[in-house]
């Protein structure tokens, strides 16, 4: 099993600042925020048993309707 990372506020902002954000940014603490809400919904989707469930591939064409 894949070990357990946790993404704390200096986490976040390092991989902000890599990504070419400006971690100074007065909106950062609203990004951080945001993404400690989302994280733990995204980790809920570990719980999901697809056994047995085809993936889902959409028409990359944009039609939907076959002959």
């Amino acid at each position: 099993m894949a070990e357990k990372v946790s993404f704390n506020k200096e986490t976040i902002l390092r991989i902000a600042e890599g990504a070419g954000l400006d971690i100074k940014a007065s909106h950062m603490e609203a990004l951080y925020a945001y993404l400690e809400g989302l994280l733990p919904l995204i980790k809920t989707l570990e719980d999901f048993d697809l056994t047995g469930l085809e993936p889902f591939m959409p028409s990359l064409t944009g039609d939907t309707h076959k002959p």
